[in-house]
């Protein structure tokens, strides 16, 4: 756990989400969730998401890590690390081409690692200062690591949506789901979060996240679900 922790350090000295759509060239934001309790039983859980958002016309580049790590009795429970870039070239108003790669860590999965790659087309369905909806998918390539060294690799069809609504000034809801589907293997994910500012750059968040492998090693369940309340920090 020294690692997470000198990560999470790091990354609370540099900082956090923006409610409003916004053309700034720079976004940046991170949530930091904490639970931990003593007595009879000793447990310590935290998860941590770092956005970034670079836009240098024509490209958007998005950047997600999330982290989630869970002890009880000093013995670890959960341990998961997700990277996802996905970079955007305009070609249109509400039209795009993209690039997309992502990384799966999950120590308690059967895998020891996922990563995948895609290229594609996107389009914004709606784009205004309330309600933002893209639709996304194109062919790439997916790598499995088995804890037992076994590799797997195949084709795939990534597609995908991002929705956002701004409810009022100070509150936003935001909801996303991927899906990568293989001839061996269909990998999803689906996020929804509640943002809500309480003053000036902080905000509490409460997301639900569940991930979806349609086949997974003996021993090991298909769908991990994770309910959170964080704090925030945007710039």
């Amino acid at each position: 756990m020294n690692f997470k922790r000198t990560l999470l350090s790091i990354l609370l000295l540099a900082s956090g989400p923006v409610l409003a759509q916004s053309t700034d060239p720079v976004e940046a934001s991170i949530s930091l969730g904490y639970v931990g309790t003593t007595g009879n039983t000793e447990t310590t859980t935290f998860n941590t998401e770092f956005l970034l958002t670079l836009r240098s016309a024509p490209w958007t580049h998005n950047l997600k890590f999330q982290a989630l790590g869970s002890q009880e009795n000093k013995e670890t429970k959960a341990e998961r690390y997700y990277l996802e870039d996905k970079s955007d070239l305009t070609i249109s108003e509400r039209q795009y081409v993209f690039g997309k790669a992502n990384y799966t860590d999950d120590r308690f999965s059967g895998y020891d690692y996922q990563a995948s790659a895609a290229v594609g087309y996107g389009v914004f369905l709606l784009r205004d200062d309330v309600f933002s909806l893209e639709a996304f998918g194109g062919p790439g390539y997916r790598h499995n690591e088995l804890l037992d060294g076994t590799s797997e690799g195949e084709a795939i069809f990534s597609l995908g949506e991002n929705f956002s609504w701004q409810i009022s000034q100070s509150s936003a809801l935001t909801q996303s789901f991927t899906s990568e589907v293989g001839e061996e293997l269909t990998v999803s994910r689906f996020e929804i979060g509640l943002i809500s500012n309480i003053i000036d750059r902080i905000a509490t968040k409460i997301a639900f996240q569940a991930r979806n492998i349609s086949e997974v090693p003996e021993g090991n369940k298909k769908t991990d679900t994770q309910t959170s309340v964080s704090l925030v920090y945007s710039f």
